[in-house]
């Protein structure tokens, strides 16, 4: 299996970050992906450049808009399957880990 290092970022309490991130790794799992997720409230900390040395991408858990040198994906689809899910995890796959 693969690690991927994630950072899931928006304004989520603690309760809500941990279901997300056992989704995501369920689904991930299936892919034969192992992921490395690190959270961030976006009302507590604005800038996140201090994370982007020790992951390979920010999935955004909101409609925020994120600056990051590192790709971004809109998460919306692990908050709500609706909002095309597939979409999300095919983008997730395509990235580029950077080991």
């Amino acid at each position: 299996m693969k690690e991927l290092r994630i950072l899931m970022a928006g304004g989520l309490t603690q309760d809500k970050f941990e279901k997300k991130i056992k989704e995501l790794e369920e689904i991930l799992k299936k892919e034969n992906i192992t992921p490395v997720i690190t959270t961030v409230n976006t009302y507590e900390q604005k800038d996140l450049s201090s994370f982007e040395e020790s992951n390979d991408m920010v999935l955004a858990m909101g409609t925020l808009n994120i600056e990051s040198v590192l790709p971004v994906i809109n998460g919306m689809g692990l908050m709500y399957g609706w909002m095309d899910r597939n979409k999300m995890i095919e983008e997730i796959l395509n990235i580029e880990i950077k080991n």
